[in-house]
């Protein structure tokens, strides 16, 4: 993610966005039905949680990213406001470029490299990327439900009330500014993120995520408020509940077209080693929702650190393959180990920007790796805190059965 995660080192305060890989139930009438013929959300038993069809949160996020609203959006008159015009022409421009110049490789990669089992069908676990939905569902589209992390807590869906009578002029320009430093150079800038949308749109990174739904082609379903029990299991929260851990919101949503129902959500859970042995619903969950894949993109170098040893362990026992750039697990932890066959893709040289002074972070045994090119495969394109002023890498570990 972006530059505030590196201080989590030293005082850990991640938060986790958890995908609801676990839910097996699905709440409106006949969703149970479509989920069992589409083999959605009955793959993780013990983690039924309700969700009611509800459109607030479709017409808050369409409204957010500059879409039309669907007939009988209460957001419709809002839609006349020459600013939300504005907004809406240069969301376009700016999500077309994307769409033009970044989804094709990623595409194109994702089924040359990442098509088939391990890597498709279940749970994705994200940690330290944020609402980073955009990557996740162009390298992982076959997978049901996903796991994301971030430093922001989930936030709220905001009713039309929110946005009357307000400026729309100063406030939707924030959204599309937080989503630029994604489309462009593929991560968030958590502190730029939090000035710019905290306290001003939203009061979390849920609204962002949904943008990205809407704006990929998704209808988003419902969502409900929710928390964590003893034995890692879902249980739904007012939004009063001020429960200092694992507050978290489940969306629901398909993709335009398909018939198959998918689930996302975010939790907040302190993954430093501190955070974790004192949070046993969590580690409790994170048991539940195995065989996972786990993705690290922009992570800080976080998983680097031995107070992050104890996610770290948890990823390479409940994972069957991870895919990461440099700043997730250390090469070596995968050397030390018989069960994995890793693939490296493009160029490995060191850290880069605010990292680039911490000799540390540099890993020499995966450079001579790079550089022998055993196993060393073309990327094709830029990915990571290089965004095409350093070289970008990749990783691919599968488990041997």
């Amino acid at each position: 993610m972006g530059r505030v995660f590196a201080a989590a080192i030293l005082a850990p305060c991640a938060l986790l966005l958890i995908s609801t890989a676990a839910c097996n139930q699905h709440s409106a009438k006949g969703s149970q039905d479509t989920a069992a013929q589409n083999g959605n959300g009955g793959d993780t038993p013990g983690l039924p949680v309700e969700i009611k069809l509800s459109r607030g949160a479709d017409d808050f996020a369409r409204f957010l990213a500059g879409l039309p609203g669907k007939a009988g959006s209460p957001f419709a008159k809002l839609e006349e406001d020459a600013a939300w015009q504005a907004h809406s022409k240069a969301f376009a421009t700016e999500w077309s470029r994307f769409d033009e110049n970044r989804v094709p490789v990623l595409r194109a990669f994702q089924k040359k490299e990442l098509n088939g089992e391990p890597n498709n069908g279940g749970t994705l676990f994200y940690p330290f990327g944020g609402p980073d939905f955009v990557t996740a569902n162009l390298f992982f589209p076959e997978n049901r439900n996903y796991v994301f992390v971030g430093l922001e807590p989930a936030g709220t869906v905001k009713p039309v009330e929110a946005f009357e009578g307000r400026n729309l002029g100063t406030t939707l320009p924030l959204m599309r500014a937080t989503l630029n430093d994604l489309l462009r150079r593929s991560f968030f800038i958590t502190d730029s993120m939090a000035r710019q949308v905290r306290g001003q749109i939203t009061d979390g990174l849920l609204p962002l995520m949904l943008v990205q739904m809407v704006r990929t082609g998704h209808t988003i379903r419902g969502h409900a408020y929710v928390t964590i029990d003893a034995q890692g299991h879902y249980q739904l929260r007012k939004l009063s509940d001020d429960t200092p851990r694992n507050r978290g919101v489940i969306v629901e949503y398909q993709r335009d077209g398909s018939d198959q129902i998918k689930r996302i959500a975010y939790f907040s859970a302190n993954l430093h080693n501190s955070g974790m042995s004192t949070n046993p619903e969590f580690v409790a969950y994170l048991g539940n929702l195995k065989p996972m894949v786990t993705f690290f993109k922009s992570a800080s170098y976080l998983p680097h650190s031995d107070g992050f040893s104890r996610i770290r362990e948890e990823v390479m026992n409940n994972s069957n393959a991870i895919a990461q750039d440099d700043t997730g697990i250390p090469f070596r932890f995968f050397q030390a180990r018989s069960d994995w066959d890793v693939t490296l893709y493009g160029k490995y040289s060191q850290p880069y920007g605010s990292f680039r002074n911490r000799k540390s972070l540099t890993q020499q045994d995966l450079k001579v790796a790079f550089d022998r090119g055993d196993k060393v495969r073309d990327l094709g394109f830029y990915i990571g805190y290089g965004y095409g002023r350093a070289p970008s890498n990749l990783l691919v570990a599968r488990r041997r059965s």
